[in-house]
């Protein structure tokens, strides 16, 4: 599959803004299964400094400052991808490995430790009251790793509603899990506490999906904006996306644009604006 993608980002500020710092994370990166076959941005107004570097995560981001007075700032980026059918798609879920052995290797010296990390907690994702009683109930004593998370994914999608403007990001992971309401990095960050919890490593992944459904077919949720979910480290495998926002087992209508420990690590745009004071 071959995707067009825009990105528009635009604030509008009630007072001018005299100086801006900004970090733009938002190049699609590269994987097996996802060739970058071009990427371009542009900002308004025009930067006095400008650079790009990569993080931790080896994202690709654009850091920039603008240090003139403007009343709105624009970042726009466009990308041209081709996605392939990822290699986890022919893997017989059934026959994976039991989950207590993978948390087992995972913990064990041999793991590296860019695997290891993703199985701690972090800014956003932390093990709430129930939330392991939550996940063993899928993974229960010896059961495939994937068959148990094809089990928790379908049910957060079930037991979950999306519901846009009901949460923001500050909005604790208890009130998520409380009242089962929420958009896709709400469903991501609590899948990824369910699976942390047990001490497996699962990872944030943000990008978009699908916007044109096939004929006869719903449009996916999460599909006229950033979207998110999450990749679960299988030893032998590697990393296995799920979306537990539309129930599925991530194919080629998800481009990926940046992977992290939770939304903190791969945010679209962020940084400080300094204005003054309005009546």
């Amino acid at each position: 599959m071959r995707y067009k993608v825009t990105h528009i980002t635009r604030y509008i500020y009630q007072t001018a803004a005299s100086l801006c710092h900004n970090i733009a994370c938002q190049s699609p990166r590269s994987f097996p299964f996802q060739k970058i076959e071009s990427y371009r941005y542009l900002i308004n107004p025009e930067p006095h400094f400008l650079a790009e570097r990569n993080d931790f995560f080896d994202n690709t981001l654009i850091c920039f400052s603008i240090q003139k007075t403007h009343n709105e700032l624009t970042v726009k980026s466009e990308s041209e991808v081709a996605i392939d059918l990822p290699a986890w798609i022919n893997q017989d879920r059934n026959l994976s490995a039991p989950w207590e052995s993978v948390v087992q290797e995972l913990h064990g010296t041999q793991t590296a430790n860019d695997i290891r990390q993703f199985y701690l907690e972090s800014t956003h994702v932390s093990f709430v009251a129930g939330i392991k009683e939550y996940t063993l109930e899928s993974f229960t004593k010896g059961r495939p790793v994937l068959q148990a998370m094809t089990e928790l994914n379908s049910r957060i999608y079930n037991d979950f509603t999306f519901m846009p403007g009901f949460t923001e990001i500050s909005t604790p992971l208890e009130d998520v899990f409380k009242y089962k309401k929420g958009v896709c990095q709400d469903f991501a960050h609590f899948g990824l506490a369910c699976l942390r919890s047990i001490g497996l490593s699962a990872r944030y992944v943000s990008g978009y999906i699908e916007t044109f459904p096939p004929p006869g077919k719903a449009k996916l949720k999460g599909s006229d904006a950033s979207h998110a979910w999450l990749a679960l480290y299988v030893p032998g495998i590697g990393w296995v996306e799920f979306d537990s926002t539309n129930n599925l087992i991530v194919q080629d209508q998800h481009i990926r644009v940046a992977i992290g420990r939770d939304f903190a690590d791969v945010a679209p745009l962020k940084g400080i604006v300094y204005s003054g004071g309005g009546q």
